[in-house]
């Protein structure tokens, strides 16, 4: 079955060794100001954040798992998806996001059992 629009797209991300091997100057003068302009234009691109996620309430340094953070947007198009990936790669004022994360989007939709948009009918079997 494949999703309708708006696409569920969930973003899954955790800070690299480039990340946490940078100095605190180098993380508040490049990274955070690079990190949140993308979120700005993602959301410039059409994605719609509806929920986030960082389970670093119990943890510091690196994860041991593959992902810290979670964001879940909804977007009307998949293309949009690819520009998400795309802006992290690309270099502004000299910084490259993914020096310093590793992302990853999936793309799905909403949970058919529980959110109320989808009839609570679930998908046919497979």
């Amino acid at each position: 079955m494949s999703p309708r629009r708006p696409y569920r797209l969930m973003v899954v991300g955790c800070a690299t060794a480039g990340f946490f091997g940078a100095s605190e100057e180098e993380k508040n003068a490049r990274f955070f100001p690079r990190f949140k302009q993308v979120l700005a234009e993602w959301e410039e691109l059409g994605a719609r954040l509806i929920a986030s996620f960082c389970d670093d309430v119990l943890q510091v340094g690196s994860t041991s798992g593959p992902w810290a953070w979670n964001l879940i947007y909804e977007v009307d198009e998949l293309d949009t998806a690819a520009a998400m990936v795309q802006a992290v790669r690309e270099v502004v004022d000299g910084v490259r996001l993914d020096a310093y994360v590793q992302l990853e989007v999936r793309v799905g939709r909403p949970f058919f059992a529980r959110e109320e948009s989808s009839g609570g009918t679930p998908p046919p079997a497979s």
